[in-house]
């Protein structure tokens, strides 16, 4: 079985503790009602009634699931800032896990907002529903101290076409935050993502990367990357970092000695 990224063990649990003091009894009949077509989940999303409100969430989570690019995704997704906060959380879970990706604009509007409580989770499920277009937003939000780590781990697994060459982009994007950039770096360690090497190679001639750079080439420069490791090595001004890239091409040179 997939494990579950964070935001959705989060919603789980936080699920699993209201589920526990809900009457089943008025729940069972709430989610027979949506399911039925005999009242709308979406309308439901803000009954008083703790039961009503959690079949509505549960009615509209199975049916995005089945259809994550229906039309519904996107009226779940423009509900978002007007739901209470824990209902908001199971939402963006359902969303994530849908990997709904018509929701992507909503839920990087919510990821924007400084002051929203629910900004770390958003970054999270964009993580899990943007893919390539993910990548420039999330780097913007690493400037934030407060998100940075959260930002490092939505990075890490954002997945799907283009976002290797998001991650290039991003890693070599002047005008990018110093924060956002560093994040890049850290998240293609995590994710093992060899492909940045040459990006990586470029910044050893950044003073305020350098480090980075290097750091996260010793742990993921291949063979082939020698040749561009060996044209970084000789330009390099900085004594340690050119000691070190010269012992990483014998390295890589002699791959059956390692």
């Amino acid at each position: 079985m997939r494990l579950l990224p964070a935001l959705l063990l989060f919603a789980a649990v936080a699920g699993a503790a209201e589920t526990a003091t809900l009457d089943h009894a008025k729940y069972t009949e709430a989610l027979k009602a949506f399911r039925q077509g005999k009242a709308s989940a979406l309308t439901a999303l803000t009954d008083p009634v703790v039961e009503i409100r959690r079949a509505a969430i549960d009615d509209l989570r199975e049916r995005i699931v089945d259809e994550p690019t229906a039309p519904l995704a996107g009226q779940v997704g423009a509900v978002l800032g007007k739901v209470d906060l824990e209902t908001a959380r199971l939402l963006l879970a359902a969303l994530a896990e849908a990997k709904a990706t018509t929701t992507a604009a909503q839920v990087a509007a919510l990821a924007a907002q400084k002051d929203s409580p629910l900004q770390a989770e958003a970054a999270l499920a964009l993580a899990e529903i943007g893919g390539a277009k993910a990548v420039p937003i999330l780097a913007e939000l690493a400037k934030d101290e407060a998100l940075n780590e959260n930002i490092i781990a939505a990075l890490a697994k954002t997945s799907g076409a283009g976002v290797t060459d998001a991650f290039n982009a991003g890693i070599l994007n002047a005008k990018l935050d110093l924060a956002g950039r560093t994040a890049l770096i850290k998240a293609a360690i995590i994710r093992n993502n060899r492909a940045v090497c040459p990006s990586l190679c470029t910044l050893l001639s950044d003073e305020t990367l350098r480090l980075e750079a290097q750091k996260a080439l010793l742990k993921l420069a291949r063979p082939e990357d020698v040749p561009a490791l060996k044209v970084a090595a000789a330009k390099v001004a900085n004594a340690a970092t050119k000691a070190a890239l010269e012992r990483l091409i014998v390295k890589l040179e002699k791959p059956s000695e390692k």
